[in-house]
């Protein structure tokens, strides 16, 4: 063989006495390769458009989450306070007449008083729309369209 001849061969690579492998471009059609472009294009902006409200709902929740902190805490504070004078006063009113039980009434009281507000929280808190609602929905909604689309994924 002259020079040109293993100079072919060695260019052919591992197929040097067959056809060339098929190259990515050539074994897709053009049709399917725009398609699944598209798709990819879709299904990443879909994505990012899930991950973008996932991540405003978490801001705003972090948000909330602080906001009702800081109230809580001032109001834990302020109403503690105003609690513990307002005792004092009742006490000293009461003590010439009943004694130890005018320490026992505001005690008894503001028992009560807690239970009533740990009972109202818990109800509050059941109520409450549960965090990142809106993403888990849309989430759901996306799965239900690429099921009734494309048929049943994997079990």
């Amino acid at each position: 063989m002259s020079e040109a001849g293993p100079a072919r061969a060695e260019s052919a690579g591992p197929s040097a006495g067959g056809t060339p492998p098929p190259s990515d471009d050539a074994s897709v059609p053009p049709g399917i390769r725009d398609l699944l472009g598209r798709l990819a294009a879709s299904l990443a902006s879909a994505v990012d458009t899930r991950v973008q409200l996932a991540a405003l709902e978490f801001a705003e929740e972090r948000d909330r989450a602080s906001d009702r902190l800081v109230l809580v805490l001032v109001a834990a504070i302020a109403a503690g306070l105003a609690l513990l004078g307002l005792n004092g006063v009742v006490v000293t009113l009461l003590w010439e007449r009943l004694g130890w039980v005018a320490l026992l009434l505001p005690t008894l009281l503001w028992t009560a008083v807690a239970a009533v507000a740990i009972r109202r929280l818990s109800i509050a808190s059941r109520r409450e729309q549960r965090p990142f609602a809106a993403t888990l929905a849309e989430f759901s909604r996306d799965r239900a369209f690429i099921v009734e689309r494309f048929g049943k994924g994997p079990r």
